[in-house]
């Protein structure tokens, strides 16, 4: 992983400070996994991949394919995180055509709330959604 994050550096030409600055981590971070001390975090690459969304990350991740998504892949918008608007409160859990209210209300400690969409494309390619907070 640490020779495709140079592979990376050299083809955006971009200096190990940039980087840094760009992903908002400390310098030292990146010179550490370049010189294989340090294996990168989730949350590190989570970061490198929202904040270079052109990254294609089968090869960042496993080595395949080519170091950058094809320009008309969905995954590649124009924001990083697209968001979703969601109208949770319109949502209605009774039956169809039932017309009456649940019988038994959901105990707040089993409700859950969405965090995430992802879709995954044909082409390999993925795309998340947020709800708004």
């Amino acid at each position: 992983m640490n020779n495709r994050l140079q592979q990376f550096l050299t083809l955006e030409q971009l200096s190990n400070a940039q980087f840094a600055e760009i992903m908002g981590i400390q310098r030292s971070t990146v010179t550490h996994i370049l010189s294989g001390r340090n294996k990168p975090g989730f949350e590190f690459l989570q970061k490198f991949l929202m904040k270079f969304p052109s990254v294609n990350p089968d090869w960042l991740l496993l080595g395949r394919g080519k170091p950058l998504r094809e320009m008309n892949s969905p995954a590649q918008s124009p924001t990083s995180e697209p968001v979703l608007d969601l109208d949770y409160e319109s949502v209605d859990d009774t039956a169809p055509d039932s017309g009456t209210e649940p019988e038994d209300e959901i105990p707040q400690e089993m409700r859950r709330d969405v965090r995430r969409i992802t879709l995954f494309y044909s082409d390999g390619t993925f795309q998340e959604f947020y709800p708004p907070k």
